[in-house]
């Protein structure tokens, strides 16, 4: 558990249809549930998790913009999506991500032709993972391990990781 894995996604689990969606999973909420909003949670300057930096490129610890959202549909919290973007890349490749506010990552992603998306590693994270631990503080409950998956997007050269924690009233909306 909490290792990042490029095969990681279970393949008889029922989490496997959400974890390897090629797409937008906030299109794909939307088909589902028929609406989804976003709750902005977090956007600032502070260091990554340790196991982001090789994920990003960096050899050491520096200060990158990470912005947490929480996407809701059906009236429930679904995913906890935590996305970075190196410091330098704000003014450049990755403006436009300071603005966002509540508005979906995918409306800037999924149209911009410069825009590609790295192969996606999988982890099942508990309690030893700052995600997990978020998603406790975030929530105020116990909860069971988390299926989670990240990729890397890249414009102009430039990486934005992003990670989807999803949390169990996603699947829900396959009911």
């Amino acid at each position: 558990m909490n290792r990042w894995k490029p095969d990681g996604a279970p393949h008889a689990d029922p989490w496997r249809p959400w974890l390897t969606f090629p797409g937008s999973l906030t299109r794909r909420i939307v088909e589902r549930a028929g609406a989804m909003r976003v709750e902005l949670v977090d956007q600032r300057l502070r260091f990554p998790h340790e196991d982001e930096y090789d994920a990003l490129g960096q050899t050491h610890r520096r200060l990158a913009f990470v912005r947490e959202v929480v996407l809701h549909a059906a009236g429930r919290p679904v995913v906890l999506a935590h996305s970075i973007a190196l410091r330098r890349d704000l003014d450049g490749a990755w403006r436009g991500l300071r603005g966002l506010g509540t508005r979906p990552l995918a409306a800037m992603l999924f149209v911009d032709p410069l825009v590609r998306r790295g192969p996606f590693e999988y982890a099942r994270v508990d309690r030893r993972h700052p995600l997990w631990q978020r998603a406790r503080q975030l929530f105020g409950r116990e909860l069971p391990a988390l299926w989670a998956r990240r990729s890397r997007f890249t414009r102009q050269e430039r990486p934005l990781m992003v990670t989807e924690v999803f949390l169990p009233a996603l699947r829900e909306l396959d009911r």
